[in-house]
């Protein structure tokens, strides 16, 4: 009848939303042809009968019999996808558990910041990496190999193959050191050659002062403890001097740790005290206390008395020690499951602050400087690898997905250039080989080196400024562009 409209159907609303999408597209090539009077009709208003002017009845047969078939098509293609998914809803059960890799971001419930503090190779580092489950931050055998604030990105798991509940965000620091003159008078003569490496410039302050802003916006500090350190150097004078077993003179405070050896452990251990915020201590490298035949649960015992003496309490009373793991990050990897327990229970529920699916904020051009860093860490001696810095001066990628990288390698003398060249040549293919892993996705790295003398670069502004925060995301393995 004139005038009678048909209701105007959206695509995908079961068969007549199809019939009509397809009845539709028809008019519409009709129109084209010629074959049908007036305007063409948009796809997003309403058909009108009046407009139609068909010719011929074989035609309307036509596509009455063309109708009729599509209809058909379609209930027995939507009859065999509504079992499919009868089908899939009965097995969906059956299923998760065997698809490796998937994460459903439903199960997240748990997410924060977990800020790892401690004095240079105590193993912050392969702590964060043993979380995250990949190599985020460069490590080495020489204490002070971390530099930047590294930001490693976990999914945790409250038991053993079950699947992650919590997105815990590791801000791996680098290794707090003294930064004044406190306790000089043991560096000669009692503190460790390594330890006497290390020069007060621009840039160790800036590590130091990052390592400590990173715990402004933590939801959870650890504080990793080299065990071996502590049972070799701990306990080295009396609480209180005494005379035939008589106590004279005032009380020491702090005497546990008046061993210059830890002499950064009880500079920390004053700071923590300061701040009056709850600490977790991770009592790290547990496996060489067993080489030592050590009772490690005894000693583990004697540390958390020692640590909640000495931590002391908040303001409400409470003592500052929340937990003390005992753990051998390299050896025992087992020893991290009641860390990662007490982290899916403890951190603030939440959706997660970062995309599930990846590891790190570290930028592609910091990696790979950094890369190339740890890869000359392993092999020079003495104070060089602590007086060296690597930047990416050219960055450009071939057609092929080849990455041309051209890295200054920074030293401060010209004996120091003469070392550090003849290593480049040792290190370059191990460098490549994993930039391309990391950086590139698997495709070829070509490194190219040049070698600068700039005696005063640690305390050059334009060396260090990236350390305090000041990281471009731009190339990031978080954020990629």
């Amino acid at each position: 009848a004139a005038g009678r409209r048909r209701p105007r159907r959206e695509l995908g609303h079961g068969l007549q939303g199809w019939a009509t999408s397809w009845w539709r597209c028809r008019t519409q090539r009709l129109a084209a042809s010629g074959r049908m009077d007036g305007e063409k009709i948009p796809g997003d208003v309403e058909i009108d009968d009046e407009d139609f002017s068909l010719e011929g009845a074989s035609e309307e047969v036509s596509l009455g019999a063309e109708l009729e078939s599509m209809m058909s098509e379609l209930r027995d293609f939507e009859a065999s996808r509504s079992g499919a998914a009868e089908m899939g809803s009965d097995n969906q059960d059956n299923f998760d558990g065997d698809l490796e890799g998937a994460v459903d971001v439903r199960h997240i419930e748990r997410s924060g910041t977990v800020c790892v503090l401690g004095v240079p190779n105590s193993g912050k580092s392969s702590l964060v990496n043993a979380l995250v489950g990949a190599k985020v931050s460069i490590v080495s055998p020489k204490p002070q190999t971390t530099r930047h604030r590294v930001m490693g990105l976990a999914l945790l798991a409250p038991r053993p193959k079950s699947p992650p509940t919590t997105q815990a965000v590791f801000v791996d620091t680098a290794g707090i050191m003294q930064t004044g003159d406190a306790g000089a008078e043991f560096t000669k003569s009692f503190r460790h050659k390594t330890k006497r490496l290390f020069h007060q410039t621009r840039l160790h302050k800036a590590m130091v002062k990052t390592a400590w802003k990173s715990t402004r916006a933590a939801d959870v500090l650890f504080w990793v403890l080299d065990a071996s350190k502590c049972f070799a150097y701990g306990d080295y004078m009396p609480e209180c001097a005494e005379l035939d077993g008589i106590a004279v003179g005032p009380t020491l405070r702090d005497a546990w740790w008046m061993h210059p050896e830890l002499e950064e452990e009880m500079a920390f251990l004053k700071k923590l005290r300061k701040l009056k915020r709850k600490v977790n201590v991770v009592l790290n490298k547990i496996d060489l206390l067993r080489v030592m035949e050590v009772d490690v649960e005894e000693f583990t015992l004697q540390m958390r008395e020692r640590l909640d003496a000495d931590l002391g309490s908040d303001e409400s009373g409470e003592g500052l020690l929340q937990n003390l793991w005992p753990t051998s990050v390299l050896n025992e990897p087992e020893t991290l499951v009641p860390l990662q327990t007490w982290l899916c229970e403890e951190l603030p529920q939440q959706s997660p602050i970062y995309p599930v699916e990846n590891i790190s904020d570290v930028p592609a051009r910091v990696a790979a400087s950094e890369i190339t860093r740890e890869k000359l860490f392993d092999v020079l001696r003495g104070a060089v690898p602590y007086q060296i810095t690597v930047i990416n001066s050219v960055w450009r990628e071939e057609e092929d997905g080849t990455l041309l990288l051209g890295q200054k390698v920074v030293v401060v003398s010209e004996g120091q250039k003469k070392i550090v060249r003849g290593w480049l040549r040792n290190i370059t293919e191990d460098a490549e080989r994993e930039i391309s892993e990391v950086v590139n996705y698997g495709r070829p790295v070509q490194l190219h080196f040049q070698i600068a003398v700039e005696p005063k670069w640690q305390d050059n502004q334009e060396y260090y400024q990236d350390v305090q925060g000041l990281l471009d995301h731009t190339g990031s393995l978080v954020f990629p562009q």
